[in-house]
């Protein structure tokens, strides 16, 4: 019987936040910076974690200060942290989540690790309306060669790679968590809800 790769906890935060106009990692939600509260997370699920960015926010606070995985090569989305986070180890499963999901915590993690099933490429939610997530994912090693032989035909989507592939997926018991925020008006509303339920 083969072992269980070893999982390990990726915040996926190199991309440019064009829509926010300005870097998610740097929001505030839980009271310290959005990439630091989720590689503290991953970390109390997976043990160890890491965060993929980009050369040019890899030397700036707060990522300076953090375990980085830099991207090997021109940003190609998501999958760009998924190759580099690869390269480092390549025998490890990586529970990737996305630097824009805030409300992911804890026990929606463990209810994913929970459901993890090693022999498929990757163990997935999938939302209400039958999308799947790919950031908020466990993949695992075998998933590497066909994921990267994909991008290098032309096609970088995570999601479509989890709808051709084998994928395990599951139902989120807390859907709402899953939920990206991506413009200034979303994380001011979402900023001052969870300011609120904190002084209720």
């Amino acid at each position: 019987m083969r072992p269980v790769p070893q999982l390990i906890g990726l915040v996926l935060a190199g991309g440019a936040s064009r829509r926010m106009g300005r870097d998610k990692g740097t929001l505030d939600y839980h009271g310290q910076a959005q990439v630091v509260h989720a590689w503290r997370v991953l970390t109390r699920v997976c043990g160890s974690a890491y965060v993929s960015t980009n050369a040019r926010l890899a030397a700036r606070a707060p990522y300076s200060e953090l375990p980085l995985i830099p991207d090997l090569q021109e940003y190609r989305g998501p999958v760009s942290g998924l190759e580099a986070a690869w390269n480092r180890h390549p025998d490890a499963a990586w529970l990737a989540l996305a630097v824009d999901m805030p409300l992911v915590d804890r026990a929606l993690l463990e209810e994913l690790v929970a459901a993890r099933d090693p022999s498929a490429h990757a163990t997935a939610f999938r939302h209400e309306d039958g999308v799947i997530e790919p950031l908020c994912t466990i993949w695992e090693p075998s998933a590497r060669a066909p994921l990267l032989a994909r991008v290098a035909a032309g096609d970088a989507s995570l999601r479509r790679f989890l709808e051709r592939h084998a994928a395990a997926l599951i139902a989120p018991s807390t859907p709402e968590k899953l939920r990206s925020i991506d413009d200034p008006t979303e994380q001011v509303a979402l900023a001052k809800a969870l300011e609120s339920s904190r002084s209720a």
